[in-house]
């Protein structure tokens, strides 16, 4: 669905680098599509500008990279302000929004929990008398859906992997491994090594030194590979978002983390395994279930209870062999039931689109 809002509005989006890849990523993401798909100019202020730049490559002709530091130039406020993950507006910044005023939203984490929906375009009066509205990405109808591009589906219909550098792997499963240290690498290894047929194993440069840690191998460079039994590891360089919605499409199966990859291993429409970032009190392991919930909604009770037990054997670094044969023996089953998921969530509103809409409503003051 393509919103054409007002001619040539100009928005504000605010993001902080915490998880190094995941908020750069999905405020690129996002920022890109509203300047693709609504004709909206974006300027995108981030605390690690090299980084956002990493992830700009070419750019955009509608993105300007500001660089947000204590000395930046906070004099001119946009129309429309978007904070990303709760990440708090300079206070230079708020002063000028209240000149306008500003339409300020909060964009936060994606959850699958209940209480979500409660709180999706809530209001949030300041003390400084602007309004702060908390806009919620989610699974349903009552949320404001997922981050998906319509240019994705073409994507991956041309993806092919000499686009990646790299060769198929005919006879092997290709995995994807992006995963945090607190992963149970180790184990996931031995697993793979012992594995009841071939196996490759993507591994970017920046899960590289895990790996090396593991595997008591001196560092590895991006271009190398190791052969333990079973399975290959092969270190592959640092990809374009692009690029890496092009691997997950092409891989047998992905391990992803986070929010931006966990996102896109869901449209890639493969196997994937879901790592959330761990947090105290094991509160992640509620989104985590909260997830599996709605994933496995249309799921048979066996093949529910495959991917729940591997899942949070990952996820609470319990891995063993076990949960590796039992996924190798439930393949086609979860590559079917991940292809159906992709088609019955892509029939919901995306999340740029919702946005869009809400700022509309919110600019003739219907909600």
């Amino acid at each position: 669905m393509i919103v054409n809002p007002h001619a040539t509005q100009t928005w504000d989006l605010f993001c902080k680098v915490v998880d190094n890849f995941g908020d750069i990523g999905v405020c690129w993401r996002l920022a890109h599509q509203l300047a693709t798909e609504h004709g909206i100019h974006i300027r995108l202020w981030v605390d690690d500008l090299a980084l956002a730049q990493q992830f700009a490559g070419a750019g955009h002709a509608h993105i300007q990279l500001q660089h947000w530091a204590e000395n930046s130039d906070f004099s001119q406020a946009a129309p429309v302000v978007i904070e990303t993950f709760s990440c708090g507006l300079p206070e230079a910044y708020q002063q000028q929004m209240r000149k306008q005023p500003s339409i300020w939203v909060n964009v936060d984490y994606l959850s699958a929990e209940h209480w979500v929906e409660g709180f999706h375009t809530q209001p949030s009066p300041q003390a400084n008398g602007l309004v702060r509205h908390f806009f919620y990405p989610g699974f349903t109808a009552g949320t404001g859906g997922l981050l998906r591009e319509a240019s994705l589906p073409a994507l991956q219909a041309q993806a092919c992997w000499s686009d990646l550098g790299l060769a198929a792997a005919p006879g092997r499963l290709t995995l994807s491994l992006f995963c945090y240290a607190h992963a149970p690498l180790a184990a996931l290894v031995d697993s793979l090594q012992a594995s009841a047929v071939p196996v490759r194993v993507l591994v970017p440069h920046t899960v590289a030194p895990l790996l090396a840690k593991v595997l008591d191998t001196p560092a590895l460079q991006v271009g190398g590979h190791l052969q333990r039994q079973q399975c290959e590891f092969l270190v592959i360089p640092f990809l374009s978002q692009t690029d890496y919605d092009r691997l997950l499409y092409l891989c047998d199966f992905n391990f992803v983390r986070g929010e931006d990859s966990w996102i896109r291993g869901l449209w890639a429409g493969k196997p994937m395994i879901w790592l959330p970032y761990a947090q105290s009190e094991a509160s992640h392991l509620l989104k985590l279930n909260a997830f599996m919930d709605h994933y496995l909604a249309q799921a048979d009770a066996a093949l529910s209870v495959v991917i729940r037990n591997v899942m949070l054997a990952w996820a609470q670094g319990a891995w063993q062999a076990q949960h590796w044969q039992a996924l190798l023996a439930a393949l086609p089953q979860i590559a079917q039931h991940a292809s159906a998921f992709k088609v019955s969530q892509s029939q919901a509103v995306d999340l740029a689109t919702n946005l869009v809409i809400f700022i509309e409503k919110c600019r003739t003051h219907r909600v």
